[in-house]
């Protein structure tokens, strides 16, 4: 299982190099160029040369990728703060701690799910991995670990782009997070119930709404979802229940904090009035996707030969369904899930302008919109690098789910 990891590693990243090529040779023959705007303007002749000079613009676009491709790769130089004083080489002392206790901990908690020892205790001291990790993790963020590669600096006057793509990263993962668990927690029962009622009244309703939403595209999702649950549920009720626009209202930071400073109940409503309608827009397309998924894939396992076995041995329906059906039946959804995180960020790209929420979506469009060469390649091979990792993970559920699975 290592050396297929491994394998599978080395393969990502030549898939990343090849996407950034070409994504890097479309947009330098695209015809456009982020000086566009400038030459409108006779008076900003010097300013122009400055810009190319200082952006490299003027030097072949092979050359002009390489240079990007060095510097995309390149930690980046740590100011001195408190706390963070001595060096080796690029990164703080403390930035290398923390990156490596990382590491070792996910390697560790990934080695134990592969040693396979005959105990009760064993389920427990795998959980109690995860949430070394998770603690791991947790300390990471809030020790605020300085640590930047060279993504250069935005074309439109932003600032770096590795602090703005990661200033937004956190909106987006919150809006793409919620709609996965929605469309997770809502369409796989779904799928489920559906096929064991299958050809029930039930079963044909939520296969025509099913296919009408699977149909649509997200931005008539979105728009009718502000029509509806939006301005007229306002109407109807004299109550905002939900808001169409932005992430927090402006009285944010009146609603005061909660115990530990962490927010109060009053900031978490105002966070969920706001997050509702654009998470269900994007989890409405996959959440039919999952339950049609889901219960295709049931219906396969239900009539297969081994649940016919365990039925005539008399176990109780539940647990056919729960223990034996259910856990060969989410293999097809793995794959599924995996594949779908990059099209819930390609959704969030949409919803996020649809709906004023300040994500990476929003960043991306104003940065195509620009032609800000650093900001879209950026964010084309932070997708890529996602789709990669969730593809590995996908790999290694499969033998979680499915014992007969081997990487040898």
């Amino acid at each position: 299982m290592f050396a297929y990891i491994i394998r599978r590693l080395v393969y990502g990243i030549v898939t990343l190099f090849a996407l950034s090529l070409v994504v890097f040779m479309l947009i330098q023959f695209s015809g456009g160029t982020p000086l566009d705007r400038l030459k409108l303007n006779p008076r900003m002749q010097p300013v122009i040369a400055q810009l190319t000079e200082q952006w490299g613009l003027d030097k072949p676009w092979y050359e002009q990728y390489f240079i990007w491709l060095k510097n995309f790769v390149t930690p980046i130089d740590i100011p001195a703060e408190e706390g963070l004083t001595v060096y080796f080489g690029k990164l703080g002392v403390r930035s290398w701690v923390a990156i490596a206790a990382f590491v070792v901990a996910v390697g560790y908690a990934i080695a134990t799910f592969f040693v396979k020892i005959e105990a009760n205790w064993w389920r427990t001291y795998r959980a109690f991995s995860i949430l070394v990790v998770g603690a791991i993790a947790f300390w990471i963020i809030k020790s605020r670990v300085v640590f930047a590669l060279n993504w250069g600096e935005s074309f439109r006057g932003d600032g770096a782009v590795w602090d703005n793509i990661f200033g937004a990263a956190g909106n987006t993962f919150r809006l793409g997070l919620t709609a996965l668990a929605i469309a997770l927690i809502i369409g796989i029962p779904l799928g489920v119930y559906q096929a064991i009622r299958q050809y029930s009244f039930f079963d044909q309703l939520g296969t025509m709404v099913s296919f009408i939403t699977f149909s649509t595209p997200i931005f008539i999702i979105g728009v009718l979802l502000q029509l509806i649950l939006a301005y007229q549920l306002e109407r109807w009720t004299g109550v905002k229940v939900f808001y169409v626009a932005g992430m927090t209202s402006s009285g944010y930071a009146e609603l005061g904090r909660g115990i530990f400073g962490l927010p109060s109940l009053a900031q978490l409503g105002d966070v969920i009035q706001h997050l509702t309608l654009p998470a269900v827009s994007i989890a409405a397309i996959s959440m039919a996707g999952y339950s049609r998924f889901q219960r295709a894939s049931m219906l396969e396992v239900m009539h297969s030969d081994y649940l016919r076995t365990a039925k005539a041995k008399g176990l109780p329906r539940r647990n056919i369904i729960v223990k034996h059906a259910l856990r060969n039946a989410m293999i097809p959804i793995v794959t599924l899930v995996s594949l779908d995180i990059a099209t819930m960020i390609g959704g969030a790209i949409i919803t996020e302008s649809i709906f004023g929420w300040p994500g990476v979506g929003r960043l991306y469009i104003g940065a195509i919109n620009a032609v800000d060469y650093p900001t879209i390649m950026a964010v084309v091979l932070a997708i890529g690098a996602g789709v990669v990792v969730m593809n590995i993970i996908a790999d290694i559920l499969y033998g979680v789910l499915d014992p007969r699975v081997r990487y040898d």
